[in-house]
């Protein structure tokens, strides 16, 4: 891909001093979706004066091109919209930018890059998040996963927008499958959880089932979706990393989907 332009952007490099790129930002998460915006936040970067997004469209093309959202300063961003012209191809700047503004019920990856006065970092790895169908809930948000004695503690936020009452939860768990590859979309999932309550814990029996996903950190990986009276919504996808170098009860939570 092309180095982007920033010349628009407004970075602050006159007291910063830094001497390298900055790092990869970490835990891309959706804090809430609708059906024609998604909220996004990660962990800022503290030699970052500001943050490159893309945005790529998931769907049966066999192409999908990477698209810049925006440049900005703090870490987080409801995006509504994003350029016509994949980030790969060359922008001019005496024309206006034209927008496509996202989809309902639609998948899209997003990837975040820190920029400061030395350049642009590596992008971070992908996250796919989902806007949300009319009528139906949006995915449940803020998930969080603590290890206890008996199993995985999971407890998350209803959807912002539930379109209705949310009457029960549904909570799967990506499980060993000899056919499965690597790649999310082709796992295999078993139901481990079903109620009304916003938490549930799974036990050490069924993680000992579970798919350790190797793309990045070793991970488990868990799905959380909500249902009002129209049905389900998107399930939210989240990595459970399995550091096996500290014996620490709570472990980080990279959010998907």
């Amino acid at each position: 891909h092309r180095e982007p332009k920033f010349s628009k952007a407004v970075v602050s490099t006159q007291s910063t001093g830094e001497t390298d790129k900055p790092p990869i930002p970490n835990r891309v998460q959706l804090i809430r979706a609708s059906t024609s915006t998604l909220e996004i936040c990660w962990i800022p970067v503290a030699t970052a004066d500001a943050y490159l997004l893309q945005i790529q469209r998931l769907d049966n093309s066999d192409v999908h091109e990477w698209y810049d959202v925006a440049v900005v300063k703090g870490n987080s961003l409801v995006v509504s919209h994003h350029h016509s012209k994949p980030s790969s191809e060359e922008v001019d700047e005496n024309k206006p930018i034209e927008r496509l503004e996202l989809s309902p019920g639609t998948t899209y990856r997003f990837r975040i890059a820190a920029i400061n006065a030395c350049g642009r970092g590596e992008f971070s790895e992908p996250a796919a998040f989902k806007t949300c169908v009319p009528g139906f809930p949006g995915a449940p948000s803020s998930i969080r996963i603590s290890k206890g004695n008996d199993g995985a503690h999971l407890a998350w936020d209803p959807p912002a927008n539930s379109n209705g009452n949310i009457s029960e939860y549904s909570v799967y768990l990506a499980i060993k499958n000899s056919q499965s590859t690597e790649s999310p979309s082709s796992l295999a999932f078993v139901l481990v959880y079903r109620g009304d309550s916003p938490s549930c814990t799974v036990k050490t029996t069924s993680l000992q089932n579970a798919h350790v996903d190797q793309t990045n950190k070793p991970a488990i990986i868990f799905r959380i979706a909500a249902k009002n009276e129209k049905g389900y919504g998107p399930a939210t996808q989240v990595r459970w990393l399995q550091d096996t170098k500290t014996s620490s009860n709570k472990r980080p939570v990279d959010k998907m989907s």
